[in-house]
Formats: structure tokens, C-alpha cells, sequence
């Protein structure tokens, strides 16, 4: 019974979620020279994003209107967050600028999934996974991915927190390929400023 408490709420999300996702999907098929490779239905308590790897763009879709399109190079920074606390973070063209301790022994899933604190296993309820997704874009720079919402937590090891987890880590590993592509890229254009005498 007490079970019961936790997973309809839960139960609730996905429906809702599902059926908000049908609504960006439509969005999604609107956007002009945008095709979506992969998508991560955002559902109702955030948006949903969709990558172009053909045409190196990705999109963040909030509602029945609003959709943004980005090219790769205006994805600066990429954060994992649990339960609001950033725990691991990089920046274009550099290494992981913030991360946990303990994110070399572990990963970012470990760190997800509970993480160290010094020698102590954190066994926190997970309440809240999301990728941060930072933008060269002024008005709206910073765009939360919610990956697991649950008011009252799951413990770490539900099976519900760990297949958030998982699409998490991996759509975390996209946006790193993406940040690593983005920096290859520009570096004979900063190569080019710096040495003026060799274009």
C-alpha cells in the first residue's frame, strides 16, 4: 500500500507526459529544415528536446508554439543536476569544470545514482534528475531537461530512477559529442585570429 503512494503520482507523470509529448512531436514535424534524429519527451513539468544530427542543430520545444532551433556551436556549457545540486558540469572546449567527489571512480550515472562524500555512501531519495543545457542565446540562455520529477523521491536503486538515469547518461553523452564537435570546429577559426599571417 505504501508502494502505491509513491507510484501513482509516478503513474500520473507519464500519462501526462505522454500526452503532452504528442503535442511537441507535432511541434517537432512544423519546425522548417529541422529533422529530428532522436527526441527526449520533456512531458509536462519541462521541455522536451530533439536533435538534427544531419543538419548538426538540436531543438528545445516547451509548448504548442515555442520552439527553439540551435545550431551545435551555440551549445556552451552542458550540467547534470540531482535533486537541484549541480554534479558535474562542462564547458566547451575544456575538461569537466565541476564535479562531484568521487565523479573519476564513478561516472556520471554513479554520481546520479548516489555518488560519495568522502567515504560515505549519500543515500538521498532522488527527487529530481535534469540535464542543464546552457545557449549562446541572450534571452534565453539556460534550458532544464527533466529526466525524473517526483515530489516525495524514489530511493536509488528504484528501477524507475535508474531507467531515468540511464536516458539521462546518454543524452548527457550526446550533448559532450556535440560541446567536443563544436570545439573541434572552431579552433581553426581561433587559429586563424591569433595568426593573422598564416590565412
Amino acid at each position: 500500500m505504501e508502494n502505491m503512494i509513491y507510484i501513482l503520482p509516478i503513474l500520473a507523470f507519464v500519462v501526462i507526459a505522454a500526452f503532452m509529448g504528442d503535442k511537441k512531436s507535432r511541434i517537432l514535424k512544423k519546425i522548417e529544415g529541422f529533422s529530428p534524429t532522436i527526441v527526449h519527451q520533456g512531458g509536462s513539468t519541462g521541455p522536451s528536446v530533439a536533435i538534427d544530427a544531419t543538419n548538426n542543430k538540436f531543438a528545445i520545444i516547451y509548448g504548442r508554439k515555442n520552439a527553439g532551433v540551435f545550431d551545435f556551436r551555440n551549445l556552451i556549457a552542458i550540467e547534470i543536476c540531482r535533486n537541484g545540486t549541480s554534479i558535474d558540469k562542462t564547458n566547451r572546449g575544456s575538461q569537466v569544470v565541476g564535479a562531484a567527489i568521487g565523479a573519476v571512480l564513478l561516472g556520471p550515472i554513479g554520481l546520479l545514482l548516489g555518488g560519495l562524500t568522502g567515504s560515505k555512501r549519500r543515500e538521498e531519495n532522488i527527487k529530481r534528475l535534469s540535464l542543464k543545457l546552457f545557449t549562446s542565446d541572450i534571452k534565453k540562455p539556460v534550458h532544464e531537461i527533466i529526466f525524473f520529477d517526483s515530489p516525495k523521491g524514489l530511493k536509488p536503486e528504484s528501477s524507475l530512477v535508474k531507467s531515468a538515469a540511464d536516458e539521462l547518461d546518454e543524452w548527457h553523452g550526446r550533448f559532450k559529442t556535440i560541446l567536443h564537435m563544436s570545439a573541434q570546429a572552431s579552433e581553426p577559426e581561433q587559429l586563424a585570429r591569433q595568426n593573422p599571417q598564416l590565412t
